[in-house]
């Protein structure tokens, strides 16, 4: 495995925890919206989590390529 193909073994990774992190935070974050009646934040978080989980599936599949 070449230097670069091992680098971004580690950097999909890292990517797809750091989504994770982002994507804790849109929870906390729609859930106070909706706590403050902010019906179209609350809608536009959701689908960016809905976003943020594809992403983070991509990733990890992509990951998944490089360790076979």
């Amino acid at each position: 495995m070449s230097k670069n193909v091992k680098k971004l073994t580690k950097l999909l990774e890292h990517w797809a925890e750091h989504n994770d992190s982002h994507r804790e935070s849109f929870e906390k974050w729609k859930d106070i919206a909706s706590e403050e009646g902010l019906d179209a934040v609350v809608e536009n978080l959701a689908k960016a989590i809905e976003m943020i989980d594809k992403s983070s599936d991509y990733l990890r599949k992509a990951h998944e390529t490089l360790e076979k």
